[in-house]
């Protein structure tokens, strides 16, 4: 018990960690700089990594594992998370996203800008539909599958993390986007699509 609950202490301070080195308020202006998004990127990865091998030494103890036709109903709902992350990379300048982007523009012609800067908004594809796909393609993965009591923490953390990982990055692209980007929320749903009723 006590390994589960370091466990869900690392998360949260995993995601809480994310969040604020993600915060152009807190960051500062080091925030803006050529280098940081790819540092922060990489970070992230690496802090995962701690956490991956506390999660494969806790035991295999089942919370959820339904029958045949309702596993495969879930195998079904994580593999459309699958395809929504997958759609989603289409609609994303994934070099910028990565900060691979920033760092080549600095050493080819010593220009610097952020993430946010690189990214228009549109209401083309899947971001027509959904303003974030890639958390929604997250929390279908997470959901989509037979739980064990590790995975159930898991997902009760990193849902809510996506949820308000959300929340605090349009607070950044408002800022950025202005009334574009409102104009936008009026119209897009934030994680799940609306489903339309014909009468």
């Amino acid at each position: 018990m006590k390994l589960y609950y370091l466990y869900a202490v690392f998360l949260i301070v995993y995601c809480i960690l994310h969040s604020v080195l993600a915060d152009y308020k807190v960051i500062g202006k080091i925030y803006h700089l050529w280098w940081y998004r790819f540092f922060y990127v990489f970070l992230s990865t690496v802090l995962l990594i701690p956490l991956f091998g506390i999660y494969f030494k806790l035991p295999k103890e089942e919370f959820f594992y339904p029958p045949l036709p309702y596993r495969l109903f879930l195998y079904l709902v994580g593999a459309i998370g699958l395809f929504v992350g997958y759609i989603a990379s289409k609609s994303y300048d994934n070099d910028s996203f990565l900060g691979l982007k920033q760092i080549k523009q600095y050493f080819k012609n010593r220009e610097k800008y952020h993430y946010e800067s690189t990214n228009l908004i549109t209401d083309k594809g899947i971001l027509s539909i959904v303003r974030h796909p890639y958390y929604l393609a997250g929390i279908l993965i997470l959901w989509g599958r037979p739980l064990y009591v590790k995975d159930f923490i898991t997902n009760i953390i990193f849902t809510l993390y996506f949820i308000l990982g959300a929340i605090n990055e349009e607070r950044k692209l408002i800022n950025v986007f202005g009334d574009t980007y409102k104009e936008y929320k009026k119209n897009v749903p934030m994680l799940f699509p609306k489903v339309k009723i014909k009468k």
